[in-house]
């Protein structure tokens, strides 16, 4: 989305709600047991290109930017599994000693971090260590990126370049350990959507994965699986339920997307594509078939 649509999505944006989307996703409850989600929970809403990017699971160091990552000894995130220490990321200097530029750097590698890695998971079912090692680089992304965000503030386009703040989105996404950090920058999402710097379905997405994350019914229904229905026919299902069904689109409308059924028949074109290209846009579907 250009940032004349980002605008233009704003404006359509009524100051109740996102008064609304402040607070709606906050919630007293710690998220579920096991934190990190694993890579079958990724969203498929398919106006938001930061939704496509899929986690890697390599560092680009370059040192003549400032940027320096190393292994990192994480195994409290996940006691007792074995996970590939030498793709977890380590940041040594501070962030608030970075330049704008090399925030930029820092948040273009967890980009490309993210999207090796999912790609590596899909197509097979992942290994434990797989799945460990995802959930220790999305600590390691969003504790760093918690500390890009008490030096600049939410990184925007115009701070670091659109990969970087599509980056940024894609960490808070995977952020589901720390609940309150998301809300956070929830917050701060919302302010910018008023001055049309973001695209208002970046609040709808991320208010929807709070929601998962935390066990609470979905606002704008973007957090979808594919699982059988009572006929056995593999159909695009709500992770958890939809709040208020049946204005649902109404809240869509609001944040400049399209009904639900419009996106519905999106992710299973996407299914039926899957069959015959291996690495299509189901890749950000998560997939049950007992």
């Amino acid at each position: 989305m250009n940032r004349s649509a980002a605008r233009s999505t704003a404006l359509l944006v009524t100051p109740v709600l996102l008064l609304a989307l402040s607070g709606c996703a906050n919630n007293t409850r710690q998220a579920r047991a096991g934190t990190s989600p694993q890579p079958s929970n990724t969203s498929f809403e398919s106006n938001a290109s930061s939704d496509h990017a899929v986690r890697s699971g390599t560092v680009a160091a370059s040192s003549a930017t400032g940027y320096n990552a190393h292994p990192a000894d994480h195994g409290e995130f996940v006691l007792g599994e074995s996970f590939d220490a030498d793709a977890v990321p380590e940041y040594y200097e501070p962030a608030n000693r970075l330049s704008l530029d090399q925030i930029r750097v820092e948040l273009e590698a967890m980009f490309e971090e993210d999207r090796t890695l999912v790609r590596a998971a899909y197509g097979e079912q992942p290994d434990a260590q797989i799945v460990n090692t995802i959930q220790a680089i999305d600590h390691a992304h969003s504790d760093r990126l918690k500390e890009i965000v008490e030096h600049i503030g939410w990184p925007t386009r115009d701070l670091v370049g659109l990969k970087a703040t599509q980056a940024a989105y894609m960490v808070i996404q995977h952020a589901g350990h720390d609940v309150e950090f998301q809300n956070r920058c929830l917050a701060l999402m919302v302010d910018l959507v008023k001055q049309g710097e973001l695209p208002a379905s970046y609040l709808a997405l991320l208010t929807d994965r709070i929601r998962v994350f935390s066990d609470q019914p979905q606002v704008f229904g973007t957090q979808m699986t594919m699982a059988r229905n009572e006929l056995g026919i593999m159909v695009p299902t709500p992770t958890v339920p939809i709040e208020d069904p049946e204005h649902l689109d109404n809240r869509r409308a609001l944040m400049g997307m399209a009904p639900h059924a419009n996106f519905v028949e999106a992710i299973q074109m996407a299914y039926e594509a899957s069959a015959y290209e291996k690495n299509s846009a189901l890749a950000e579907v998560p997939i049950i078939d007992d």
